[in-house]
């Protein structure tokens, strides 16, 4: 580790930490997607987690104290117990939502999308992995997916002994057997995507994407369309005998004759794209894109504005810089960029999924991966989008990493995908991994490195055409971050930290000190001399030392997970669980005083051939050269006058090297790669 450290021994530090973290001035958060009432109190599941109220809407109160993400998406109550849905899991309360627990491991880093309870038995229908079951109240979880092919379960009901199952792209499911089978039953549907499902008064009612409401009175066994346009259906309620539908534009209708005719009922309503609809005993309520909350006490004849007092921001889960443009990718709020460091941002209107599970940029050029309409790209700073989709497979895309000129992108269902044409098209190149589900990548420029869910890190040095498993000395499969820098490996942890690789993989080491034992690593990042890493317990941490040691920089964040991190001009982002995007300047941050280095200087060409040009920023008398290994074995050494160097490289390998710059005034750490 000693020759390692060499590198920065012209660099003085001091560790006066004073300056706290600042909020930027949002995103702003949003969709609320789901209600329930339990007789004491209504809950809405929205993008910045759980609203409670006691009061019928008077009053709206945050409850999210124990939720490892606040993107909320369905309800379910099972006695005493309200379980809610997350991209992360199931979580449930017996307090009326004081503090959330996480159910049974089963259902962990699963992207829950809906759930339902029949007969006290617990049903999770979820994106990628199917159907899950519970029979006591989440403690465990089976999967039950007997004759379901579905990737994407988005709407599961009950009409007291059936269970429903809608999904994007396969259409309708049935079982009545408790899950231990599904039947197709799509007979009438003339679409596959099903977006609502509701039970009222013996009659199923099934809401498409873009087909209209469908009804079935013999348990799903045929539709008919209700021959009347009720566009962009997002959700059924029922009060006092009427039937009401949300409508995506189109505000509430309401039904007084089981469906037959409806009526529009928007009178006090001032944003009509509704995503939820739900009742008490007594009181109708709406959620919109806003996240605002509409009430209606009579019947849907008027609506009143009852949670202006709420505004929240969103989950941003991944964040790049693309020119002077921040972008930001949320869990369930969209796509935002801001051209100002965060003072005012701007929400994408060419994304068509509220999803973003992660985004890269390389110049003006910009990739967003969704959750279920896979690569989006701009070719001006994140302007505008669209879809890059050719040769993909998956519409699920959490990852991605340049290699050189090649992009790779890691699926959360098949593995990676590369493209050598800028994401025009896309080939699949899974050759050797053992896990389908890549949750982070990064390169060397020669190598790739993939971390996977659930079997731990591999790397290829063929573009993808082999990959090769480097898991020696880690303790776990479990890899939610992983970092290449000046070197070395980082790979970070779901439980256990962080761990270093000196040698590109061959063996791993712990690298936690400082670090909380059993640390959940949500995200790595670098700004090429120093670490970032954010933590499952809203803390960011740095090291300086080649994650040798790590010490907290995390005063003024207040108890949100931080999700992403991005180092960028003077600042360090934040990417805050229904927080939105934090900053803190860089200097700040580590309280590092960076003192003669000279951070202009130019090596070229690289990749290189037979000789590397170094031009260092300014004129310099002499100049000691030293190249080495990524290991910190020294290779070449010389010295030279003026302000343009040549060295022979040629004897040199294929791979990455270090090439230090120093003269008594200044100094400079580059990378380079022989090719």
């Amino acid at each position: 580790m000693k020759t390692i450290l060499i590198f920065f021994g012209f660099i003085s530090l001091s560790f006066a930490i004073k300056a706290q973290w600042q909020p930027t001035n949002g995103p702003a958060g949003g969709y609320v997607r789901n209600f329930i009432f339990d007789c004491n109190s209504v809950y809405a599941a929205t993008g910045g987690g759980v609203l409670i109220t006691g009061n019928d809407g008077g009053f709206w109160s945050f409850g999210n104290d124990g939720l490892v993400s606040c993107d909320t998406k369905s309800f379910a109550r099972i006695g005493s117990w309200i379980f809610v849905s997350t991209d992360e899991n199931v979580f449930r309360s017996d307090d009326h939502g004081l503090n959330w627990e996480q159910v049974g491991e089963g259902l962990d880093s699963k992207y829950v999308k809906t759930i339902v309870a029949c007969n006290n038995i617990l049903f999770a229908g979820t994106y990628l992995r199917g159907i899950y079951r519970s029979a006591d109240t989440g403690a465990t979880w089976t999967a039950v997916n007997n004759g379901l092919p579905a990737k994407y379960v988005y709407w599961l009901a009950t009409d007291g002994s059936n269970i429903y199952a809608g999904t994007y792209g396969n259409g309708m499911y049935r079982s009545v057997n408790s899950g231990n089978s599904w039947t197709s039953v799509n007979n009438g549907l003339p679409e596959l995507n099903i977006m609502a499902i509701y039970y009222f008064e013996g009659k199923l009612y099934a809401s498409t994407s873009y087909s209209g409401v469908f009804v079935s009175i013999n348990q799903g066994d045929s539709w008919t369309s209700l021959g009347t346009n009720l566009p962009s259906i997002k959700g059924f309620t029922s009060l006092n005998g009427n039937l009401y539908a949300g409508s995506f534009g189109g505000g509430v209708y309401k039904s007084m004759d089981s469906g037959q005719t409806w009526s529009v009922v928007n009178t006090g309503l001032s944003e009509l794209d509704i995503w939820s609809i739900g009742a008490s005993d007594s009181v109708l309520f709406t959620g919109v894109s806003s996240g605002h909350i509409y009430k209606s006490t009579n019947d849907g004849s008027n609506w009143a504005l009852c949670n202006s007092n709420n505004p929240f921001k969103a989950g941003i889960g991944s964040l790049t810089v693309s020119g002077s443009t921040l972008v930001a990718g949320s869990h369930g709020s969209g796509l935002f960029t801001s051209n100002n460091g965060g003072s005012s941002w701007t929400k994408s209107t060419s994304i068509s999924t509220v999803e973003i599970r992660s985004v890269i940029s390389n110049g003006s050029l910009v990739f967003a991966g969704t959750d279920m309409l896979g690569i989006y790209k701009s070719t001006n700073n994140g302007s505008s989008f669209v879809t890059s989709n050719t040769g993909l497979t998956s519409n699920w895309i959490q990852a991605f990493s340049f290699c050189g000129s090649k992009l790779f992108a890691g699926s959360g269902e098949e593995g990676v995908f590369l493209s050598s044409s800028d994401g025009a098209t896309w080939n699949a190149v899974n050759s050797g991994l053992g896990s389908d589900n890549i949750k982070a990548l990064t390169s060397d420029g020669l190598n790739e490195f993939a971390g996977t869910a659930d079997s731990g890190v591999y790397f290829t040095d063929d573009f993808g055409t082999n990959w090769i498993s480097i898991n020696n000395g880690l303790t776990t499969d479990s890899i939610t971050a992983i970092l290449y820098v000046n070197g070395y490996l980082v790979a970070g942890t779901r439980s256990q930290g962080v761990f270093i690789s000196l040698d590109n993989g061959s063996t791993w080491s712990q690298a936690s000190n400082g670090l909380p034992n059993h640390c959940y690593i949500r995200c790595l990042h670098d700004n090429g001399t120093k670490v970032f890493a954010g933590t499952g317990d809203g803390e960011v941490f740095v090291s300086q030392d080649y994650c040798n040691s790590w010490f907290s920089a995390s005063e003024g964040l207040v108890g949100m997970l931080v999700l992403s991190l991005y180092a960028s001009g003077n600042y360090l982002y934040a990417g805050m669980n229904a927080g939105g995007v934090w900053k803190r300047p860089l200097a700040e941050i580590t309280g590092i005083t960076v003192k003669r280095e000279n951070a202009l200087t130019k090596v070229y060409p690289n990749p290189a051939k037979n000789e590397i040009i170094i031009e260092p920023g300014k004129s310099q008398d002499q100049v000691t050269i030293t190249i080495y290994t990524v290991n910190g074995q020294e290779l070449i050494k010389q010295t030279a006058n003026g302000c343009k160097a040549e060295v022979d490289v040629t004897s040199l390998p294929d791979g990455v090297y270090i090439v230090k710059t120093f003269n008594e005034d200044n100094m400079s750490v580059n990378k380079f790669v022989k090719h």
